[in-house]
């Protein structure tokens, strides 16, 4: 061999590894970058969780001083919308195995309850010394809560927590401060009295086998992956599997993040935590996008219940219908930008875990004679129908009557098998959403 040809191929050579070097540096940056990126994303969800948690401390530190019953009505609003948004930014931390189940209790409980004692109060109840001692335990629980992330938000502030971390604990790599911390949390909440009041989000009803999965081909990361990519686009990564009653496969994009279940491959939740613009789109318009979404994936049939409005975002409730019957336990929430339309956020955890057809049994009473056994101080101005969660994790087929009451809209739902006033729900209607308590 010539040695110019040799001079030729060790510059070719040089050339390659120099581009092979570039190439590694600039893979190292990149991955750098969108490391960064995560990781302010990452702390947008842990600053929005810490600040609901800790409007919860106060509303239930209110509720410890209230004198007057009625005003706990309207912190029980407050209460339910502080600890539904504690639960979503919660389920979409990327902790992977760790448990959060009795955070995630903890936080239902406490919107539940207030719920629970408002709709006594309303009926002319009062207050007992069991929901004042309950208070106490809830209050006492959600300050250790509140301290723990808190003092965890410091520590990312100062750097002393890092999301790369989180990551590799995930893929298997060595321990982790954010998930060993959240650890210590549940184990702290052991320690707090557990809650005379035993409602619908108490332990044996969390602990259902989700039905709608029930007999599905369970799908690989693979196929998973392939699924989340169709929501979240680009090149989605895993970054963790969720074990319990919904086993799942979580993946990100860029600002996009979904979690898959394994079996059946079906969207669990899906999030997009870019920075909303400037409100352009009104609420109806919102609404329609909302579903137009269910509609193409997988979601016929849904009624619109109620809306929050919150940081330019309407976050829209919806539940399957059948036979005329709003089935309410099938719930899906579906998150808006109002700034484009874009849908930013979807959760169905309350659809995977109930949904099924239901046989729907011939009422036993007409609707005029549950119109009957309402109050005269209720007047009803429609009739439909609906099925409803009860506290002991059955459902009961009923007759919704809405009305008017004091300017205030108000529902009642009478069993249409028994003729028991199964709930009563009053509806609270501000300029930035409705919801029902």
């Amino acid at each position: 061999m010539s040695k110019l040809k040799k001079y030729g191929q060790h510059i070719a050579l040089s050339v390659l590894l120099l581009a092979l070097g570039v190439f590694g540096i600039y893979q190292f940056y990149r991955a750098e970058e969108l490391e960064y990126a995560q990781n302010i994303t990452y702390r947008q969800i842990f600053t929005e969780l810490t600040g609901y948690v800790d409007d919860m401390e106060t509303g239930l530190l209110k509720a410890r001083l209230i004198s007057d019953p009625r005003q706990l009505v309207n912190l029980s609003g407050e209460l339910y919308r502080s600890s539904e948004a504690a639960k979503a930014s919660l389920c979409a931390l990327p902790l992977g195995e760790t448990s959060v189940t009795r955070t995630t209790e903890f936080l239902s409980q406490v919107g539940d309850f207030a719920h629970s004692v408002s709709m006594r109060v309303l009926g002319g109840g009062e207050i007992t010394e069991d929901d004042v001692a309950n208070i106490e335990s809830l209050s006492q629980s959600a300050r250790g809560v509140q301290q723990g992330l808190d003092n965890l938000l410091v520590q990312m502030n100062n750097g002393n927590i890092n999301f790369k971390n989180v990551s590799k604990r995930i893929r298997g790599g060595s321990g982790v401060a954010l998930a060993d911390s959240i650890s210590d949390m549940e184990e702290e909440l052991h320690n707090y009295p557990s809650l005379v009041y035993d409602g619908p989000f108490s332990q044996h009803v969390s602990e259902k086998t989700p039905v709608y999965l029930t007999n599905k081909t369970e799908v690989d990361e693979s196929m998973a992956r392939s699924i989340a990519e169709l929501y979240i686009g680009g090149t989605a990564t895993v970054m963790g599997e969720g074990e319990g009653k919904i086993a799942s496969y979580y993946f990100e994009s860029g600002s996009k993040k979904a979690e898959i279940t394994k079996a059946g491959g079906h969207l669990l939740w899906l999030l997009n935590n870019r920075h909303i613009g400037e409100k352009t789109v009104e609420l109806e318009q919102a609404k329609q996008y909302a579903a137009d979404f269910l509609r193409k994936n997988g979601f016929p049939d849904m009624t619109e219940s109620y809306y929050d409005i919150k940081d330019d975002c309407a976050v829209i409730n919806y539940a399957w219908t059948q036979n005329g019957y709003i089935v309410y336990p099938d719930l899906v929430k579906v998150k808006v930008a109002l700034d484009n339309g874009e849908i930013v956020g979807f959760e169905c955890r309350g659809y995977i875990m109930n949904h099924t057809p239901r046989k729907v049994p011939e009422p036993r009473i007409t609707a005029e004679q549950a119109l009957a056994l309402v109050s005269s101080a209720a007047p009803v101005e429609s009739v439909g129908y609906a099925v409803i969660p009860l506290d002991s994790g059955e459902e009961a087929f009923c007759y919704q009557l809405r009305g008017t009451v004091d300017d205030r809209h108000f529902l009642i739902y009478i069993n249409t098998q028994t003729g028991a006033e199964e709930d009563i729900m009053i509806l609270l209607e501000t300029d930035t959403g409705v919801l029902a308590v």
